[in-house]
């Protein structure tokens, strides 16, 4: 069977993406504002809490353009579609979790390998997490320790998993889409461009890279997103267009990453490191995560940049990695 498939736009709708970004900039800015002038700023503890709730505003901002503006189909859009992806889907949101892991976990070894004081061995965080537990009044054998603190990253990285996808929706959901007339390399540059100013409210006021200058914090912060981009792009692209697994792997960017570090780290090595060299959002993590989109990046999925081809010369099937969807 097959059927036939909407072409994709011959231009960025700019209208569109212009009312996408005021509306998920402004909610997002909003949700900041206290924090500006509270003084614990992002150390104040109601500050997750809230940027829980701004990591939702793209997707606000996906049904205020779709609904009120495009007058199109929300689920289609933003692509939470199932039908024909069961498979891709279900096997990406593992998979995008062990990737993203892999490369936490390779950003501190190589940062160790490097020349940061470190314990590849972790048995000097093994002994934090023990002697922790014993302080609290909590007494475990240090297996046990291990164990319980690994489950509450993993129950943490399930929490995580929802106000990550309300960002995925947004970003890799419907804008990844919407900006491929440009072309591969301007649709990844500019739609982590956009994501990465996005997150000015909070950048500004301490959010990533700690003690940095935040204008040197901006500027790194751009170049991480647009390599991010590229990875959630390709786990996207793999799944179908459905930005579910894209949103674990953001999760556990954002919910592992402290954990990598802790693991091989020593007294010494918070004072060592440099947030713009040895983390998942620096240099290193950077070229370890633009390999890895490289890498899973289906090579068909590149067709769908740029201006569509002609009529004639366009499938009747709907592909995704080389294999048919039905459409949905």
């Amino acid at each position: 069977m097959t059927t036939t498939t909407t072409p994709p736009p011959s231009s960025v709708r700019w209208r569109s993406v212009a009312i996408f970004i005021a509306v998920a900039y402004a909610l997002l800015a909003l949700c900041a504002a206290p924090f500006w002038f509270l003084a614990d700023g992002i150390a104040h503890p109601l500050y997750s809490w809230v940027l829980s709730v701004g990591m939702l505003t793209p997707t606000i901002a996906t049904l205020v353009v779709v609904k009120l503006v495009d007058k199109g189909s929300w689920r289609k859009e933003v692509g939470l579609r199932f039908r024909g992806r069961w498979k891709r889907v279900a096997l990406w949101i593992p998979l995008s979790v062990l990737l993203v892991l892999a490369i936490n976990v390779a950003s501190a070894v190589i940062m160790v390998l490097r020349g940061v004081p470190g314990d590849l061995t972790g048995r000097t965080w093994a002994d934090t997490v023990s002697d922790s537990m014993t302080e609290a009044g909590a007494p475990l054998p240090q297996v046990a320790a291990i164990a319980l603190v690994l489950a509450i990253s993993a129950v943490n990285l399930l929490v995580t998993v929802v106000p990550a996808l309300g960002e995925e929706i947004g970003w890799r959901g419907w804008l990844w889409q919407k900006l491929k007339p440009l072309g591969f390399l301007g649709a990844l540059t500019a739609g982590g461009a956009i994501w990465s100013l996005w997150h000015l409210p909070i950048v500004l006021i301490g959010h990533n890279y700690p003690g940095a200058p935040r204008p040197l914090a901006i500027g790194m912060f751009l170049i991480a997103c647009i390599a991010m981009n590229f990875l959630f792009g390709a786990i996207t692209e793999r799944s179908g267009g459905n930005p579910i697994p894209a949103a674990f792997a953001h999760a556990t960017v954002n919910s592992t990453l402290g954990l990598a570090i802790g693991i091989v780290a020593t007294s010494e090595t918070m004072d060592a490191l440099n947030w713009f060299i040895d983390t998942p959002l620096g240099a290193i993590g950077i070229v370890l995560m633009v390999v890895a989109a490289y890498l899973i990046m289906p090579r068909r999925a590149r067709a769908d940049f740029g201006a569509p081809a002609p009529a004639s010369a366009q499938h009747e099937v709907e592909w995704a990695d080389g294999q048919p969807l039905e459409a949905a």
